[in-house]
């Protein structure tokens, strides 16, 4: 497979990550398109072929998001992530789509931690790395982000009643 088809075969996964992390189409976009340049620029240095070719262009992806989120300067109103959670997330049910939107209203720094730990499932060591955060840094924000959740949880449970 070339990297063109590789890449194809790739961008809806890519992309989900991508508004999960971002939360906004135009920053998406831009992410989407610096990986694509990055990953063709480095294609002939991947080792392990095709097999590698997901977790190492996912890799960049990260970095690209996370260099996004470092540069802004104001917070931006997210849209419907409904249509974005990955096909490996718990079903689309009123549930999920409200954690994940919650998700979404999280600030910049503490969205990512979670994206990676319970979209993509990384273990802490690896979201440091991913990120190029100390560990406890990973450590504190996840639970920063988690009260938060739970806190929005609370109160989305309080109004209904």
């Amino acid at each position: 497979m070339t990297y063109f088809e590789q890449l194809r075969a790739h961008q809806g996964y890519l992309e989900r990550i991508a508004y999960a992390m971002l939360g906004n189409r135009a920053d998406v976009e831009d992410a989407l398109q610096e990986t694509a340049l990055s990953g063709y620029a480095g294609y002939a240095q991947l080792r392990g072929g095709p097999h590698a070719f997901g977790a190492w262009i996912r890799q960049i992806l990260i970095r690209k998001c996370s260099r996004v989120l470092e540069g802004r300067r104001r917070v931006i109103p997210v849209e419907d992530l409904a249509g974005y959670l990955p096909d490996t997330m718990p079903g689309p049910d009123a549930a999920s789509t409200a954690i994940w939107e919650n998700v979404a209203r999280l600030s910049d720094h503490l969205r990512p931690v979670v994206v990676l730990r319970y979209m993509l499932d990384m273990s802490q060591p690896e979201i440091a790395e991913a990120l190029g955060i100390p560990l406890g840094t990973v450590k504190s924000r996840l639970g920063k982000a988690l009260d938060l959740l739970r806190q929005m949880d609370a109160a989305e449970r309080r109004d209904a009643l």
